[in-house]
């Protein structure tokens, strides 16, 4: 697969409200390919959204080099809180970023919210607002799409299955190229391709896993052999580590 994004020895270093200097992220690289989730599994504050929103264009790095596979790369960035405006409607939300009815139609009926075009998201569900979220993301006919820790722990189990299941198809179906922050091991097993584990002071890579199933993918995998032993090689590499640098990776 072609990569569609390309970091190497990115640092970040800023000055904290008392002006000491804090050494954020340390020569960070990795790759995403085309069509793939790729996940960074890391604990909070290693400085993930940081990293996230520098690969968005949304904050500034210190050092390295970030190498994208075209000038004109549309790079869509969705924070972990939803970021649907509550006073528009649902299809208003999509149409902020493109007016297409028709592409609009089809939006709404992939991620689920068929029926739902004049619902307003302030009233609604997390799960809710995060598919308005998506559909607005893929409204803008990105390159890839980032998340950051998209996931909130308030979301109902069933509803989070669904929303798994959205990302899959997303990917499988659309051809859609993700990159995921999270600090919940057996969700980065199930949506990844690509797994690399971050430790922070400072924020840096440790290790990467390929991710590969044999069929597709499902959350009924999660109680498979093939993904209980993914989740122990995983264990077994953030035990090696720092058990401070690791600490509130969920497993």
């Amino acid at each position: 697969m072609n990569k569609i994004l390309e970091v190497n020895n990115l640092s970040k270093d800023y000055n904290d409200e008392t002006g000491f200097n804090v050494h954020l992220l340390e020569d960070i690289s990795l790759e995403v390919t085309e069509n793939s989730i790729t996940t960074i599994l890391a604990p909070a504050g290693a400085g993930k959204t940081s990293l996230l929103k520098i690969l968005s264009g949304i904050e500034s790095l210190t050092s390295g080099q970030i190498k994208i596979n075209s000038e004109n790369q549309r790079v869509v960035y969705i924070p972990s809180k939803p970021s649907s405006f509550p006073w528009y409607s649902v299809k208003q939300n999509i149409s902020l970023v493109n007016r297409d009815d028709e592409k609009i139609k089809s939006i709404v009926e992939f991620v689920g919210l068929e029926g739902y075009e004049d619902h307003f998201p302030e009233n609604n569900s997390v799960g809710f607002r995060f598919r308005i979220s998506l559909a607005r993301a893929l409204a803008a006919e990105p390159d890839i799409i980032i998340l950051d820790e998209p996931f909130d722990k308030k979301i109902k189990p069933v509803t989070l299955e669904r929303l798994y299941e959205l990302l899959l198809s997303l990917k499988s179906k659309l051809g859609i190229t993700f990159l995921l922050g999270t600090s919940n091991l057996s969700e980065a097993i199930l949506l990844s391709d690509e797994i690399y584990l971050m430790q922070k002071e400072p924020g840096k890579i440790i290790d990467s896993i390929q991710i590969s199933f044999d069929n597709e993918r499902y959350v009924e995998l999660m109680s498979s052999e093939k993904f209980i032993n993914y989740r122990n090689k995983i264990e077994e590499l953030l035990k090696n580590q720092k058990e401070q640098s690791l600490s509130n990776i969920t497993i």
